[in-house]
């Protein structure tokens, strides 16, 4: 099965472009209650991931606790912990699998690099115990 089954489309992704100020990155964080989004660069391509964490660190690594001078700060130039990996529209489930364990959502893109939504691990979950249910009512009704 194709990963498109699952895909969360860019137009309902909440995401922040690299150019975007850190205020600005944390307000949309705050404001929709997520721990992490994707950032694109001007030419909609994926470029990585933010996460909460990632201002602290740099808030108490980089700006030594200065919030108002890191709140002017553009995203691309924050110092990511941990690199979320993308994987291609074309990607089967085995592909994504590597991923979805250790990544609440995992981007996709197509074959430019281009951001065009994300799978999410809820989805995964979701469809998993959908398909357990199904197996469990087939069983039961062989009985």
């Amino acid at each position: 099965m194709n990963i498109s089954f699952y895909l969360l489309p860019k137009s309902e992704v909440t995401y922040v472009e690299q150019e975007d100020t850190v205020g600005h990155a944390l307000r949309v964080i705050h404001k929709n209650g997520y721990q992490a989004v994707p950032v694109i660069n001007r030419k909609g391509q994926y470029v990585g991931t933010v996460t909460e964490g990632d201002f602290l660190w740099n808030l108490i690594q980089e700006y030594h606790m200065d919030m108002e001078a890191m709140r002017n700060v553009r995203v691309e130039s924050l110092y990511k912990r941990w690199d979320y990996k993308a994987v291609s529209i074309e990607a089967n489930i085995a592909e994504l699998d590597q991923y979805i364990m250790d990544q609440n959502f995992v981007p996709v893109v197509d074959g430019r690099n281009v951001f065009i939504g994300i799978v999410t691990r809820k989805q995964i979950i979701k469809e998993l115990l959908r398909r357990k249910n199904e197996n469990k009512e087939e069983k039961e009704n062989k009985e």
